[in-house]
């Protein structure tokens, strides 16, 4: 029986995605755990690396890029776990982590989320664990810059109930996903990962941020990008249905 499954999902980033799956070798190769890569229509060679160099990973390959939510819910569908965590590609994460946010969803009932501390290649603390992201927020991020507003300014040494933790790395039992219906497909890239952990509460379950497993996130060359890019322009369309959906812009 597979215990954990974990859902990478990458879009043209090879060299990203293959350190990252360096990072899990000892994960991806034991019998009671799979791996899963989604490759959002990448033309990077990305699938041909990873079927060469790590064929015990399971290689979902889309015509085209899907978004986030969806590209996740291509393998997270396809997932045989008990428990199922989804990674982003630019993590550095291992074994002992991820088994180790297992054994915390496992030690309560209660619990229908969890997520590690991340921090950055620098050794910073990111500010994964958040209040509503509000618009007035959002405004407020923008203005201090990516890097300033990714750093977490107070951290937490015990475990705690965030309104949401980011989806870089979230794990949940698969009966969890499955009572919710997925991610919501509607969101390209952005508020995803908050809309999912306001589903998870929604079934009077907790979310729970727990510092005492981290993975590394190299978050700030990944994320950064100009105002007005597609990715920009994604964002804020999604944001605009994250609001119009829970009613509530603050």
């Amino acid at each position: 029986m597979i215990r954990v499954s974990l859902v990478i999902l990458t879009f043209n980033q090879r060299a990203l995605t293959l350190a990252c799956l360096s990072s899990l070798e000892d994960f991806i190769w034991r019998e009671d755990c799979e791996t899963i890569l989604v490759d959002n229509g990448s033309d990077d060679g990305t699938c041909e690396a990873v079927n060469e160099a790590f064929p015990a990973v399971r290689v979902l390959r889309q015509e085209r890029n899907l978004g986030v939510a969806a590209g996740r819910n291509v393998g997270l569908r396809q997932a045989c776990g008990r428990y199922l965590m989804i990674l982003d590609n630019d993590t550095e994460a291992d074994c002992a982590t991820i088994l180790g946010l297992a054994a915390v969803l496992e030690s309560d009932d209660g619990i229908g989320l969890v997520a590690p501390r991340l921090v950055s290649g620098r050794g910073d603390v990111q500010s994964s664990f958040r209040p509503y992201p509000g618009i007035m927020s959002k405004i407020w991020n923008v203005v201090r810059g990516k890097r300033r507003s990714s750093v977490a300014s107070k951290i937490p040494k015990e475990a705690m109930e965030p309104f949401y933790v980011i989806g870089a790395a979230q794990m949940f039992a698969a009966d969890v996903y499955r009572a919710i219906g997925g991610l919501d497909e509607n969101i390209f890239y952005g508020p995803e990962d908050a809309d999912f952990c306001m589903a998870v509460r929604a079934l009077g379950l907790r979310v729970v941020y727990e510092p005492s497993y981290s993975i590394v996130h190299h978050y700030q060359r990944v994320t950064s990008g100009r105002l007005l890019s597609q990715g920009a322009r994604r964002h804020i369309k999604a944001l605009l249905y994250f609001y119009r959906k829970h009613r509530r812009w603050l």
